[in-house]
């Protein structure tokens, strides 16, 4: 079978995106999609991009910039989805083939029914670039102050995971960390066992080790709808990551880090290649830090997670 490579864009405008209802005579009739289409031969995403909306909703676009790609196998046909968004157009969005548009706010997205395919999307769309881990702290008062401080400065996707805590004292942390989280817009996933997302409900979502993981044979049911994220080492990890349908993963190590020297580092170019075959966004982790963003994603990741460089010092 052989495999389609097909350009989809996300224009977006006042935190919302633009998207459109396939046609009953269409394949997945009546899904919600992103607009695009088939890329020619020789020609790159970007140019395909600019010639489809012209053709399908008659704006001028430019700015392209790469999302995520998908690789993404249906039983009658084999895709590749080169997905790129952008907020730099002119004109008014119109069906000029008879379809429906919408603009959608990203947070409603999930809201809509979309293609299997498109669910990577989604996650990249809402997730943000950045997940802190939080590190040791000394006491609550102190985990909450380097917790707001990480907030003031901008951090919006926060992992909670304090190894030195037994079950009591972590939840009555997490409980107030969720919520301070909360106040500044951020989103909270729980590094625990499946049972911990059932007692924080407020949570966002659960964070898997690689132990955890390999362990499970389906998703948690805690975490239905709800993020869904796992930390993987190895191939075969980052296969049953897929298989039990996680949102995102943490890919590590990809640089040397002091916490694990036994680990060989995949280096990026190792990474890049896992990821372009990972239809979910990727996390790199180990021996990253803030500044490592801009390589994340010209290597196709979704940005970087860490707690050295993210998790504050002590105040």
């Amino acid at each position: 079978m052989s495999e389609k490579e097909i350009a989809v864009g996300v224009l977006v405008q006042d935190g919302a995106c633009l998207i459109a209802k396939r046609q009953a005579h269409q394949h997945l009739g009546g899904l919600w999609e992103f607009p695009g289409g088939k890329i020619a031969p020789g020609e790159v995403p970007e140019d395909a991009l600019i010639r489809e909306f012209k053709e399908e909703v008659g704006v001028a676009t430019h700015g392209w910039r790469p999302l995520i790609e998908i690789p993404w196998v249906y039983e009658t046909r084999s895709v590749r989805l080169k997905v790129y968004q952008t907020d730099r157009f002119e004109g008014t969005p119109v069906g000029e083939e008879g379809q429906t548009l919408k603009w959608c706010p990203l947070a409603k997205l999930t809201e809509y029914g979309f293609p299997p395919a498109n669910q990577g999307i989604l996650a990249a769309l809402q997730l943000p670039h950045t997940m802190m881990i939080s590190g040791r702290f000394a006491d609550f008062e102190d985990g909450l102050a380097r917790l707001n401080a990480a907030l003031e400065e901008g951090v919006r996707l926060v992992q909670l995971r304090a190894k030195h805590l037994d079950e009591a004292p972590f939840m009555a942390w997490a409980r107030e960390a969720i919520e301070r989280c909360h106040e500044y817009g951020a989103q909270v996933l729980i590094n625990g066992p499946a049972k911990w997302l059932a007692a924080l409900p407020e949570a966002d979502g659960l964070q898997l080790s690689s132990q955890a993981l390999m362990a499970l044979t389906e998703r948690p049911a805690q975490s239905r709808g709800k993020w869904l994220s796992a930390s993987v080492h190895t191939q075969a990890e980052l296969a049953k990551a897929l298989e039990l349908e996680a949102d995102c993963v943490l890919l590590s190590p990809v640089q040397p880090t002091a916490s694990h020297p036994e680990m060989t580092p995949l280096g990026w170019a190792q990474f890049a290649e896992w990821v372009k075959d990972c239809p979910v966004p990727v996390y790199a982790l180990g021996g990253v830090k803030s500044g490592d963003v801009d390589q994340t994603r010209s290597s196709g990741g979704q940005g970087i997670a860490a707690i050295s460089g993210l998790w504050p010092q002590p105040m």
